[in-house]
């Protein structure tokens, strides 16, 4: 249910903000995902694994001045056995012509219910800090790169890689289309 509130909350104060603001763009992106679990093995020691795979995502840009705009994006991807459904909320900001810094706050949600059995105990909700840059290539076309730092401990136990405990923190790299 709180999962639920959240999304809510982002939808209706994305369309508070759409009422009378200037610009607003709808996209895709695609890219290169690795993701680093981090956490402790049985002993206490501290282990994990990378994941190199690809994302792929959906987003609405909403200009709120001339060099300020608010992205909401829906991303699908995966590491390993799981797969992650990630809503992340940034500000964009228009440092020089074509390039832009964006930051803010991702809602992560792993989406595998047939994982739920004695080897595996995870979090469904989780929560996490995107930073990045975006580059404006030609009109309509840009390439970014992003670094996620996850908040929360959302892998509980996986008792096939010996993982207790573990945070997930993403690099990206990607290119992205917008209509």
């Amino acid at each position: 249910m709180t999962k639920l509130v959240y999304l809510v909350f982002i939808c209706v104060s994305l369309h508070g903000i759409a009422q009378g603001v200037k610009e607003t763009n709808f996209g895709v992106k695609l890219g290169y995902n690795n993701s680093n679990i981090s956490g402790k093995d049985s002993n206490g020691e501290a282990t994990g694994y990378f994941g190199n795979e690809l994302y792929l995502g959906l987003f609405v840009d909403k200009q709120l001045t001339n060099k300020t705009s608010l992205q909401l994006e829906l991303i699908y991807s995966f590491t390993e056995d799981y797969n992650f459904l990630e809503i992340p909320l940034h500000i964009k900001y228009k440092v020089y012509r074509k390039l832009y810094l964006f930051a803010g706050p991702k809602f992560d949600f792993i989406l595998d219910n047939d994982i739920s059995e004695a080897n595996y105990e995870y979090r469904n909700f989780g929560v996490s800090a995107d930073l990045g840059v975006q580059y404006l290539i030609a009109m309509d076309f840009f390439a970014e790169v992003r670094y996620s730092i996850g908040f929360e401990e959302q892998l509980k136990r996986d008792i096939q890689l010996d993982i207790n405990n573990a945070t997930r923190n993403t690099f990206r790299i990607g290119i992205g289309y917008r209509f």
